[in-house]
């Protein structure tokens, strides 16, 4: 009878499975990269900044998360800290120092990290999962993604 119930619940599990989906904020592609602003003001790395918004209706908590400036071979990277995103909002990640805050994070680098003859940013989830990619040609100061 024991094994009626666990062929029974193995059934109905793997009917049920497919349906269940994951919630927005766990859904790949919930935060995007908005813009890049690539051209910096002489040398204030302040004014070189990355926006992600959340898209979806649910926080996401962005811990582990990294944005990378591709190639991964240049090892231009920041890993976000603890931190949430709430539904709907954005943060802006300047190149610069600073102190973080609920909508400014800070990468505190002394050097740019956006080429301003083209690059390629890319959002990975603490998995190291894709999540979203921005590509410029350069030849001005802002990429809207």
């Amino acid at each position: 009878m024991h094994s009626k119930r666990l062929a029974l619940v193995a059934v109905v599990l793997g009917v049920v499975a497919p349906f269940v989906q994951a919630s927005p904020a766990l859904a790949s592609g919930s935060v995007k990269i908005t813009k890049i602003h690539y051209g910096q003001t002489g040398t204030n790395l302040d004014t070189e900044y990355i926006v992600f918004k959340n898209k979806s209706s649910s926080t996401v908590k962005l811990k582990g998360w990294r944005i990378v400036s591709a190639p991964s071979t240049d090892h231009q990277f920041y890993v976000f800290p603890k931190f949430s995103l709430g539904a709907g909002k954005s943060v802006t990640l300047y190149t610069g120092k600073g102190t973080n805050t609920s909508s400014k994070l800070y990468w505190n680098s002394t050097t740019p990290k956006w080429n301003n003859d083209g690059d390629k940013a890319v959002l990975k989830n603490a998995p190291g999962k894709v999540v979203d990619t921005c590509r410029y040609a350069g030849g001005g100061t802002t990429a809207f993604c």
